[in-house]
């Protein structure tokens, strides 16, 4: 299989002047490193194996070159969301939750006469 980086450079071989805003023209060499680059850090966030990600990254650039039109960064980011729905990875949106006991503390019931005692009467 194909690295993900010599996909990009592929893809960049024989582009014309489109910029990273989308300008008229097929998408340069820099837009296909800017979509890898987005796409790796995304994978990265998400705690994807790093041979999975190097995988599904390769497959999502692939894909994305056979339908990009004039966006790299949108197509990649749309063809790995796809993936990740067909691969039925479980990926977490968030952190797990660490649970456990709290420790009971007294509750001081009436602060105003602590900070009384504390502070007004000390003085004396």
């Amino acid at each position: 299989m194909k690295n993900s980086s010599d996909i990009v450079q592929a893809k960049g071989a024989g582009a014309s002047s489109q910029n990273q805003t989308g300008a008229a023209g097929p998408p340069r060499t820099d837009d296909w490193r800017l979509a890898h680059e987005r796409l790796m850090l995304y994978l990265e966030l998400l705690s994807v194996p790093r041979q999975k990600a190097d995988e599904l990254l390769a497959e999502a650039i692939r894909r994305a070159g056979l339908e990009s039109r004039e966006n790299p960064v949108k197509d990649a980011m749309a063809a790995l969301q796809q993936l990740l729905g067909e691969e039925n990875l479980r990926i977490a949106s968030m952190p797990p939750l660490n649970r456990g006991a709290m420790v009971p503390v007294e509750i001081d019931r009436q602060p105003w006469w602590t900070f009384f005692k504390k502070h007004v009467l000390r003085k004396k």
